[in-house]
């Protein structure tokens, strides 16, 4: 996949350009990225783009994604839900796979083999849709966690059956249930000891380090080291990809300076988001509407088996787990969830480009999980926020509603007091209606701060959360000024160092103290791709 330069800059520009649009429009920003691709690519804005490439999704975009939704998870959430997460990431794939595989079959006439590899394609969940829509709903803590924590680790076992459905169709043999039962344990196990190996190899050498870019150059190693070392071996790329990053992620929670945490995690969150802008972007611009239009009911068709499939994998394990783990169940309103929020991305277009040449009804293939996965993006991330609501799962909290209401009041009542004394001083208003209307304006700005001053004293935990908010943003403000005097000269660089690193140890303990408390107060417990 070769791009010049001035596409390069091109395609920055428009994400930029359709970062900015879905911010006003209050839309989703891979939705907006999806339409948006797709939208340049109809007009032919930016001639000369190539189609979105298999080997660019797989050795560069995955290993990047999966590792970096490992570094960066919650692990006490992951250890908390690991029955539910390791139930739908390991049964329910399978039971989707399969129960997709099914009703394709015998709804679109596909033999067994094409019809379950198309299932193991569209098996697989947009983690990043997943946490955009989670960022933008605040839904209960533990349903948030299953979500993302199955998101991310469902992609290794689709990916394992995706590989061995793969091999024996294009192979011309008809499916084993047993050869591909002991490909999925080898390639799974086999992933996890190799993620495991070289990330505790990694923690080892950054323990060592002490230098945050040599650090985040280990890191970035590790992402692809892992993942190219499992495929090389013909385990689980994926799967290794992910252990490494929670391995390593575990490693820097503990043993690493605060400096060096906060290096590694924006690092990687920027990385995150460059690989998904190119993602989402690239899958609009290589989306034909002319193939979508055409294949379109065959597409309709598609989307309800997915639906049936996944159905199967959310209802049938959640009732086991009901019956054998009554205190791990699942409510029903969240699982309907799981239903709704089944987003497709970039990866299963990956997976159904990556597919061999000789791969039987490969056209067909490649059409339908290129307009599932449209449909999937724009009708499902659209409409995730609003059957949240409908469900009654989002969170309101009327106490930060409260504080909301107070402090807007209290910025309009001060910008308003300002601006009267700016007009006073240039004599443009009479004295008379100068001290009405700042006798009105300062009786709003006592109220306002007598109010937040009393919710503040009766809810403490709202309060704590407001002052850590407040903390964060003065650090911020030191951050800035000690980077600026460093830059000019007026603090030695020893000294901009040392006190930087206290500054990043600060923001540490505070993001800790937001993770650690119920809607993010302190004091109590607490997701790519």
């Amino acid at each position: 996949m070769h791009l010049e330069m001035p596409v390069i800059i091109g395609l920055m520009v428009v994400a930029i350009i359709v970062a900015i649009a879905a911010k006003r429009a209050s839309l989703p920003y891979n939705v907006a990225l999806v339409v948006g691709g797709l939208l340049i690519s109809v007009s032919g804005l930016l001639p000369g783009i190539p189609p979105l490439s298999a080997e660019v999704v797989f050795l560069v975009c995955l290993p990047a994604l999966l590792f970096e939704g490992g570094i960066t998870a919650d692990l006490d959430n992951v250890r908390a839900n690991a029955v539910p997460i390791a139930l739908l990431a390991t049964l329910g794939m399978l039971l989707a796979i399969g129960a997709t595989g099914a009703t394709l079959h015998w709804s679109l006439a596909l033999a067994w083999g094409p019809a379950l590899l198309l299932g193991s394609v569209l098996a697989v969940t947009d983690t990043v849709s997943i946490l955009y829509a989670f960022r933008r709903a605040p839904v209960p803590q533990r349903l948030s966690g299953i979500m993302q924590g199955e998101s991310l680790f469902n992609d290794g076992t689709a990916l394992v059956v995706y590989a061995a459905i793969s091999a024996v169709v294009a192979g011309g043999h008809s499916p084993s249930l047993a050869l591909m039962t002991g490909r999925v344990v080898l390639a799974s196990l086999g992933g996890a000891v190799v993620g495991l190996a070289l990330g505790l190899l990694a923690s080892f050498v950054i323990r060592r380090t002490e230098d945050p870019l040599a650090e985040i150059m280990a890191t970035t190693a590790l992402a692809f080291a892992s993942f190219a070392a499992a495929e090389q071996f013909h385990l689980s790329g994926a799967i290794a990809a992910v252990t490494a990053g929670l391995t390593v992620g575990g490693t820097l929670r503990r043993d690493v300076s605060p400096q060096s945490q906060v290096a590694i995690h924006t690092f990687w969150e920027y990385a995150a988001f460059g690989v998904n802008t190119f993602l989402f972007l690239s899958m609009g611009l290589s989306t034909p509407p002319e193939t979508l239009l055409a294949y379109l009911p065959q597409t309709l068709i598609a989307v309800v088996c997915i639906f049936i499939g996944r159905a199967v994998a959310i209802y049938g394990p959640f009732l086991l787990l009901r019956w054998v783990r009554p205190a791990e169940a699942i409510p029903l309103r969240w699982q309907h969830v799981f239903l709704v929020g089944n987003i497709k991305g970039a990866i299963s277009i990956g997976l159904v480009l990556g597919l061999p040449a000789n791969t039987p009804s490969r056209e067909l293939l490649v059409a339908i999980a290129f307009g599932v996965t449209f449909l999937s993006l724009v009708g499902q991330g659209l409409m995730l926020g609003g059957f949240l609501r409908r469900m009654g799962l989002l969170e309101q909290d009327p106490v930060s509603f409260q504080v909301a209401e107070q402090q807007a009041r209290l910025i309009a009542s001060r910008a308003a007091h300002l601006e009267l004394e700016t007009l006073h001083g240039q004599g443009l208003i009479p004295r008379a209606a100068y001290d009405h209307l700042r006798g009105d304006y300062q009786v709003n700005i006592a109220r306002a701060e007598r109010e937040l001053r009393r919710i503040n004293e009766q809810h403490l935990a709202q309060g704590a959360k407001s002052l850590i908010a407040v903390r964060r943003r003065l650090i911020d403000a030191e951050r800035t000024a000690l980077l600026g005097a460093r830059r000019n000269g007026l603090i030695p660089e020893a000294t901009a160092e040392e006190m930087l690193a206290r500054l990043d140890e600060r923001t540490l303990e505070l993001e800790h103290a937001l993770r650690g408390a119920p809607n993010g107060a302190p004091g109590g417990g607490h997701k790519a791709s």
